[in-house]
Formats: C-alpha cells, structure tokens, sequence
C-alpha cells in the first residue's frame, strides 16, 4: 500500500515491540486515524527505506513508541531527529517502563502518554489527535 496525503501518524518503534504497536495501530483506526505502519503497508518488493521515508515526510504527526527496546534503537532515534527537524508534532507513548536517563534529552519538552495498554494509548492518542483537529 503506498502512503498518501491522508496518513494522519508516523508509528515509530523497535521491530521487537511490534505485537504491542499491532493493537495500538488497531485501535488508531478504529477511531478513524490513519497510522502509517510498516507491517501494514508495505507491499511485498517495495523498499522499506523509501517507503518509510516518504511516510515520515507526509505524515503529520509522529508517535514514538517508548519501551527499553525502542530508547536507544538507532533508526528510532534517527526518525525522532528528522521528524523534529520537520516541525512534526511529537507523541511520546510509554508502552512499557524504562530508564528515563536514557530518554533522548529532546523529549522533555513532550507531554507523554503512559499507558501499557495498547488498546487504551490508542483510544487516548486518537481522542488528543481529534480534539487537537477540532
């Protein structure tokens, strides 16, 4: 599936939290928010690195996905500098607990959303995207 002009969030996030990122995306759309997610979207022969970034370029809004796999993962810590560069609204969402030290300095500056839950952090992020909107 390509991205368009409609996708509404950037998910970024460690491969190894994906189930968890699976039920959140769910929950996005079933709210009526479009998220680009890879597993979801990328076609069988396109080149995920193209692909996610036209995504991130397009996209509105960024939600970082925080867990101890997703702090120090380099391709997460790239897509959270470009989408800062691109003025991109920042959704910190903590998943799971980890050592805030860790945390890049830059998100300090970022309300987060705690909430295990992966169903619930959608339901909350969908209900702030649209109340922002409105």
């Amino acid at each position: 599936m390509e991205t368009n002009r409609d996708t509404e969030i950037f998910l970024a996030y460690s491969n190894k939290d994906r189930p968890w990122v699976e039920q959140f995306s769910s929950a996005l759309r079933d709210a009526g928010i479009k998220s680009w997610f890879d597993v979801a979207n990328l076609a069988p022969g396109t080149s995920l690195e193209e692909q996610l970034e036209s995504a991130l370029r397009i996209s509105r809004t960024f939600v970082l996905i925080l867990t101890p796999n997703s702090i120090g993962n380099p391709t997460t810590l790239f897509e959270l500098g470009a989408a800062i560069a691109d003025n991109k609204r920042i959704t910190p969402v903590v998943a799971q607990e980890f050592d805030r030290k860790r945390s890049p300095i830059r998100l300090d500056r970022y309300q987060f959303f705690e909430e295990p839950s992966a169903q619930e952090a959608g339901k909350r992020v969908a209900a702030a995207l649209q109340k922002a909107a409105a």
